[in-house]
Order: C-alpha cells, then sequence, then structure tokens
C-alpha cells in the first residue's frame, strides 16, 4: 500500500508542477494579448496546448493508480476521490494525509486560477472583436446611416431632418 501511495503522492506533485507553468503561460497570454503581439500569442498557445496534453498523460497515470490502490483497498474504483482516500489513510498516516491533503488544496487553487484566468482572457479578447469590429463599421462608413437627400431613383427623401437655427446672434 505504501508503494501506491508514494507514486499517487509523486504523480500530484507533477500535476500540480504542470498546473503552476500553465498558470503562469495563461497569465504570459494576457500579457501577449493586451499588447497584440500575434506571433507570441501563437508561441504561448502552443505551450499551453503542450502543457494540457501533459495534464491528461499524468492525469491518466493518476487514474491507473488509484485503479490499483481501489484493487488494492478492495474499494469500487468511483469511490476512491482524492478526498475518500485522504480520510481513509488519515488514522494510518496522519502525515501523509497531510501531504495529500495540502496538495489537493494547491491543486484546487490553481485551477481555479487557471480557469479564472482564462475566462479573463477570454473576455478581454471578445471586448478586443468588439472594438474591431466597431472600427470596421467606421471605416466602410456603416457605422451610422448615410443621410442622403435624394433616393436611387433620383426622388427628394421626406425622412431627411429640418435645418434648424441652433444660436441666433442679436
Amino acid at each position: 500500500m505504501e508503494k501506491q501511495l508514494v507514486s499517487l503522492y509523486q504523480n500530484l506533485q507533477k500535476l500540480a508542477g504542470l498546473h503552476r507553468q500553465l498558470l503562469d503561460v495563461v497569465r504570459l497570454e494576457r500579457q501577449f494579448i493586451i499588447q497584440a503581439h500575434l506571433n507570441e500569442i501563437h508561441n504561448v498557445t502552443n505551450m499551453k496546448q503542450a502543457l494540457v496534453e501533459s495534464v491528461y498523460q499524468v492525469e491518466s497515470e493518476r487514474l491507473k493508480l488509484t485503479s490499483e490502490l481501489a484493487i488494492y483497498w478492495k474499494k469500487p474504483f468511483y469511490d476512491l476521490t482524492l478526498s475518500n482516500i485522504i480520510i481513509h489513510i488519515q488514522g494510518v498516516d496522519p502525515k501523509g494525509a497531510d501531504q495529500f491533503r495540502s496538495t489537493y488544496n494547491l491543486l484546487t487553487i490553481l485551477i481555479q486560477r487557471i480557469t479564472e484566468q482564462n475566462q479573463d482572457n477570454r473576455l478581454l479578447i471578445e471586448k478586443s472583436l468588439e472594438h474591431v469590429h466597431e472600427m470596421k463599421k467606421n471605416i466602410l462608413g456603416e457605422a451610422c446611416q448615410k443621410s442622403s437627400p435624394y433616393t436611387h431613383q433620383g426622388q427628394r427623401t421626406t425622412n431627411q431632418a429640418v435645418s434648424r437655427i441652433i444660436s441666433q446672434e442679436a
């Protein structure tokens, strides 16, 4: 049992390290979005994708280790969440349980911050796209309807605003 728990703890440490790197990358991504460095955004996106793939690999290893632990403890696999593992080893190995608990809390915080940063980056990009679309409308002259005194048939339009005096000097 000790061997499986040590392997599982090392696996969780790898996950925490990858999530730290991922948080740094999404923060860096925001800086490049603000600075509009397209090449850097592309590079950071590739780095982020590689880190996500690494997280999936380490997560699949964690699932394998957890299934081995489930067989060893003769418990259903779906019952062996990290919280349940901590509770299970608390009486036998309080120090190990604390290590697992701190890693679990760290992963929870990192995942939350990554999610928030990604959401913030997405909102920033959406706002930027809105501004780009508005600028495009302005350039193409579509921001406000053109007020032409004549229709395409050469008739005078009736919805023309009437001229009026704004101020009058005495």
